[in-house]
């Protein structure tokens, strides 16, 4: 599996805001989003990870994440990337299991368009990327994107990451479409701003306009830290 960097940390954003985590950060992505542009260019651009990133097996990535784990006391794994389902599934699911057996909690942040595996439903706490027009994408795999987001539980999450009303409008549309509309059994949802597009207050006010049962997300790690890679 291809290794951009492993490290302890924060985690910034969705359910589990807060609290110590590891994050296992895979390089490569399917998507680009020209639009913001993505925040981490060093996982998703060839050019930059092809000169840092590792192939290592599910063991030797098991040995730097309890290592890290020693060093932190963090026990939450946050799969991410790039994209983390780029990988080989087996060698994502032989990682999981034995993440598990060391009494790691696991999540994943994915963008959805891939089809997830069945054994990763129940092994994972599932963070999906829902991309909105102002990411730049063009998304041609909405029947995968439903797909998968229909499989998710409250245990899960929808993350809507905005630059403008427009995309507010956007992602409210897709919730009461698929969702409301759907009766769908609803995973949490998040919105947040792209960093420096738009105000956190802004969409705050813009959730409790439209009266939605969504939490405010506002990437934390970057108050904390600022910008900074690793941390």
């Amino acid at each position: 599996m291809r290794i951009s960097e492993i490290y302890a940390s924060m985690q910034g954003e969705g359910p589990r805001v807060g609290m110590p985590t590891i994050f296992l950060r895979f390089a490569g992505c399917n998507l680009k989003c020209p639009g913001w542009p993505c925040d981490t260019q060093h996982a998703i651009d060839p050019k930059l990870y092809r000169h840092e990133w590792k192939e290592l097996g599910a063991e030797q990535i098991l040995d730097n994440v309890m290592t890290s784990s020693w060093a932190s006391g963090a026990k939450n794994v946050c799969f991410t990337g790039g994209e983390p389902f780029l990988q080989t599934h087996d060698g994502l699911r032989h990682l999981a299991r034995l993440l598990h057996r060391e009494g790691m909690s696991l999540e994943v942040f994915t963008n959805g368009t891939l089809e997830w595996p069945d054994w990763a439903l129940y092994t994972f706490k599932f963070v999906m990327d829902w991309k909105l027009t102002g990411s730049g994408e063009v998304i041609n795999a909405l029947d995968i994107i439903m797909k998968n987001a229909s499989r998710l539980t409250i245990k899960d999450a929808i993350k809507f990451t905005i630059a403008s009303e427009a995309d507010f409008k956007e992602a409210y549309n897709a919730w009461s479409v698929w969702f409301q509309g759907n009766k769908l059994n609803l995973p949490e949802f998040y919105c947040g701003p792209v960093w420096g597009a738009m105000s956190p207050s802004r969409v705050a006010q813009l959730i409790l306009d439209s009266k939605l049962p969504w939490r405010l997300n506002i990437q934390a790690h970057k108050y904390i830290f600022g910008d900074e890679r690793g941390i």
